[in-house]
């Protein structure tokens, strides 16, 4: 489940070549906070930017921290995701995040909440059984003492899987398919199963699973 920010991205410059965004570093600020402060050592909060008609991924050829008139490098995957550092002093002093794309795409800031791509190798059902409980801990966390009482119901973990599973394969009780092919495991079945047992599935990204 990806939690997109209802928030446009100001398109300052734009042309066949590239574009330039701009984004308040305090938004990308207040989640990496929440993350320093409760130090879960399975989970992340990934930033990305995509074209919200198709949830296409942009391509990113550059992407600083602005001060004034400093400039610093900060890292990026080209297909998309933001890697800014943390830095309270930065938010203090008003920082900008600009991000050159490749093609002249209008995007939009995408956070989403996922397992740490280090966590994904030799998975046990314990292993997701805790990464399960830190996802929700990150959203209840994001949403506040008021707002986690209006959340939806969070189901469990949604695997998005190296090598999809035909519609019509018989699967293991617990496990479900998504629309889009994902995996759909719920905490109850992750809780009954050995702690120790591993995972048979290769998997590319863990989020959660939200029922509204």
């Amino acid at each position: 489940m990806r939690i997109t920010l209802l928030l446009l991205s100001l398109l300052v410059s734009q042309n066949v070549f590239s574009s330039t965004l701009k984004l308040n570093y305090s938004l990308f600020f207040g989640y990496m906070k929440t993350m320093y402060k409760l130090d879960y050592q399975d989970v992340t909060t990934a930033f990305y930017l995509v074209e919200p008609k198709t949830g296409n991924q942009c391509v990113i050829d550059q992407a600083e921290m602005v001060v004034d008139n400093k400039r610093e490098p900060i890292d990026f995957q080209p297909q998309g995701r933001l890697l800014p550092f943390y830095s309270d002093q930065h938010r203090k002093d008003g920082a900008m995040i600009e991000v050159e794309t490749v093609l002249d795409q209008a995007c939009a800031l995408q956070v989403t909440l996922m397992a740490k791509e280090s966590q994904l190798n030799a998975l046990t059902f314990g292993k997701l059984a805790a990464i399960s409980e830190q996802l929700e801990g990150v959203l209840r966390k994001n949403a506040g003492m008021i707002g986690k009482y209006f959340l939806p119901t969070y189901q469990g973990l949604r695997f998005k899987l190296a090598y999809p599973i035909e519609a019509t394969s018989a699967l293991p009780d617990g496990h479900q398919l998504a629309s889009n092919g994902d995996l759909l495991i719920a905490n109850d079945t992750l809780q009954s199963m050995p702690a120790d047992e591993l995972f048979s599935y290769k998997v590319l990204r863990i989020t959660p699973w939200i029922v509204n």
